[in-house]
This record gives structure tokens, sequence and C-alpha cells, in this order.
């Protein structure tokens, strides 16, 4: 359901997504019904809205789960270790973008997931042309490439599992990570807000390649912080990545 919802958010007909097509026709047709314009009145009418909640109880759950199935399974165990900064590792990515001062939320884009030598993530995408039934199209303004940044620092957790969009379902890791959104006007003001990073691998391999570069930092970050505090390290990287994974 996830990709169907994703499909009809996603695609628009005459400057109207298909979803917003079905909640206008399932609220006109309920009106119709109340007043006795078409058969079955208060009972259809009363379908009509129930149908019409649905539509808007499923957006919304969909919404805030970026219209993916996320199964948990428990970290595999691997050794923290740097990424090299000129691998670029293919994924179908999901979660929070930007380009531009613009952002969107996107399901399974392709792309590449990459670490600049500064050890900031990227995961670089590019949203194609589409259809849907023949008629609708993806919207002008969202087409071309898309990204999302993230400093280790702004990581608040990394989960590994399954990830699933309709019939497709592969490895990968989830990270929810801190974005500044910056003072729009009055009403929104400038804050710190969680979003979340699908990245699924048609490789297992080059999902456990992602998950020891991100633990890599957390690793880093607990060997300076046994420096600060008495100057020796002791542990191996595969000794600590138990409690690393948020």
């Amino acid at each position: 359901m996830g990709r169907l919802f994703y499909q009809l958010l996603h695609h628009e007909f005459a400057g109207l997504h298909f979803l917003r097509w079905l909640q206008v026709a399932l609220f006109a047709i309920g009106a119709a019904a109340a007043l006795g314009w078409v058969p079955g009145g208060w009972f259809s009418a009363g379908l009509a809205l129930a149908l019409l909640g649905g539509l808007l109880a499923g957006q919304r759950y969909w919404q805030a789960r970026d219209f993916v199935e996320f199964t948990p399974a428990e970290i595999p165990l691997v050794t923290p270790a740097t990424l090299p900064s000129a691998a670029k590792l293919p994924i179908r990515a999901s979660g929070y973008f930007s380009v531009e001062n613009k952002h969107a939320h996107f399901a399974w884009l392709q792309g590449f997931y990459r670490t600049f030598p500064s050890r900031e993530h990227a995961v670089i995408c590019l949203k194609q042309p589409s259809s849907f039934l023949g008629l609708g199209h993806s919207p002008a303004n969202q087409l071309g490439m898309w990204y999302c940044f993230f400093r280790p620092e702004a990581v608040q957790e990394i989960r590994w599992g399954e990830i699933r969009f309709g019939s497709e379902n592969l490895p990968g890791l989830v990270v929810a990570h801190t974005v500044h959104l910056p003072r729009r006007n009055w009403f929104q003001p400038e804050k710190d807000v969680r979003k979340l990073c699908y990245l699924a691998c048609p490789r297992r391999e080059d999902a456990l390649a992602i998950l020891a570069d991100l633990l890599y930092d957390r690793y880093a970050a607990e060997v300076a912080s046994q420096r600060s505090r008495n100057g020796v390290v002791k542990k191996h990287p595969q000794d600590t990545w138990r409690t690393l994974h948020g």
C-alpha cells in the first residue's frame, strides 16, 4: 500500500495529484448522496465519507514512514571502517531530500552513498520522470538531482533490517539524523528536526560497508572520549559495535 499511496501523491493530472482527485470525488459523491442526487441516500454518503477518511488516514500513515516498510533485525557484526572517499555504493534511498533551498520526501530513488574526506555522508539520487495509469506525470519541479547530507554529529540512531517498497524487498539500514531548518516566516521559526534516511542496497555487502562506515564515526568518538579520560584505548572495534547502533 505504501507504493500505491506514493504513486497517488507523486503523480499529477490537470494540476492536482491523484490522491487529491480521489478525495474530491469521494467528497462530491458523499454530498450528492446526502442531498438525494444519487442512489443510496445516507448509506452511500456514509460509505463515501468512510472511504475518504480511510484515504486521509492512509496518507498520514504512509507519509510518516516515507512510504516504505522497515523490518528491524539484529545489527550484524561488522568492524567499524571508513569507506574510501572515491567509493560510490549503489542504493535505493527513501526519506528527506533537499536541493537549492527546496526540500521533499521521496521513496525508492536510485542513487549512491558516499562519504567525503571530511566525514560528511552524502546520499545523492536522481528523480526521473515517471507516469501513472498513462495519465498522471511527475511534477516538473521534482525532477532532477536530490541530496541528503548529514555529518557524524547529526546522526541520532542507526538501525539495521529489511526495507520493502511495494513488491521489492532489500537489506539496508535507516539513519535518523538532525536537520536544521532555517526560519521561513513568523509562523515557521528556525528549528532542528529529526529526519529519517532509508538506505536499501541491492547487494548485502554494500549495506554492510555503509553500516561499517557509519559505525566508524561512533567508534572514533568513543576512542576520543576514552583518550580524554585516561589516555589509553583498550577496546577493539568489534568489542564496541553492539553498543553503537543507537
